[in-house]
Order: C-alpha cells, then structure tokens, then sequence
C-alpha cells in the first residue's frame, strides 16, 4: 500500500470515527450527514461521470473544490501546535487540542511531544484534496512535510488526522 493510499485509509476511518456520533446522537436536533472522505485530485481530475444508463444509481463521488480559507487557517494553527516539542505535554496538549476534533484530540492526549520530530513551520498549508466537507494539506516543517487532515465537524473545521514525516514514524499518536 502506498502513502496516499495509506493516508487515504486513515482519512476514512477517522472521517467515519468524528461524525458517526453526530449521525447516531439522540436529540432534538436535526442530525448531520456524515462527512464523505476526500477526493484526490488525480481522482477528480480525470474520472469521467458516470452515465446513469449504466445501472449506476447516480450518485456520484464528491469531487475537488477550492478550499475554505478557514480550514487552511485551522490546519496552520495546529500544525504550529504540533511542531512544539520544547513543551511540556499539557502545554502541547492544550496547544494541538483546541484545533482537533473530540476523537482525535482524546488520541493526542497520549503523544509525547518530544517525540514529534518537527520543531518549527517552514511553509504555508500546501492542498492536496478539498471537498466542502474536508481538506488535506501538506505542511513544511524543519523535519520534513506533514500532512494534516481538516474535516467539518459540527460547524467548524477541526483537524482529525495528522501524518508526520515519513522517516519519522514515532510521532504518529
């Protein structure tokens, strides 16, 4: 399996991990369709639709659009939380938490930032897929590019998914 099949894998699942108790909530309120995983550019660019003739129910996948800056400006401000080893892990924490949906922030609970490799930013949020419901970035940092998953979650863009440098595997949560 190749990286961006990988990260592909890992966008799904957690996608599915933040928004299934908001499809499965009991309560008053109107309850939100879960968010679809992103399209990859190669993906969108070049498949074709599908014609409905073809015993296709006609839904088609959801294809590449141009990012909301406000998910860019979510995946910056985590990724320059997260390349913060010099912190404590409560500072770290509370740093990358605030950006992170609730699945993902419970997972960074138990990172020991020493271990992620970055220590500073080196470059803006590089899009490699956006829906309206999710963007993936690459991020520079001094120990390589990160990629940082962005998904709405209840109204706001929370990250859900970071992947450090590939040679560095330890920081992963």
């Amino acid at each position: 399996m190749n990286r961006r099949t990988a990260r592909y894998a890992v966008t799904v699942s957690i996608l599915l991990a933040v928004t299934a108790p908001t499809v499965t909530a009991c309560g008053g309120r109107p309850h939100p369709t879960p968010a679809r995983p992103p399209a990859t550019h190669a993906t969108a660019a070049t498949s074709p639709a599908t014609p409905a003739d073809d015993g296709d129910d006609g839904a088609q996948p959801e294809t590449s659009t141009t990012p909301d800056p406000a998910a860019l400006d979510v995946i910056a401000a985590f990724a320059t939380a997260w390349a913060r080893p010099d912190l404590s892990q409560q500072q770290w924490y509370a740093g990358v938490a605030r950006t992170a949906a609730p699945a993902f922030a419970a997972r960074l609970a138990s990172v020991d930032p020493s271990r992620v490799p970055a220590t500073r930013i080196t470059g803006a949020p590089t899009v490699t897929a956006a829906t309206a419901s999710s963007v993936v970035a690459d991020v520079g940092t001094d120990a390589g590019p990160i990629t940082v998953t962005c998904a709405r979650y209840e109204g706001r863009w929370l990250v859900v998914d970071v992947q450090p440098p590939e040679r560095s595997p330890t920081a992963t949560p």
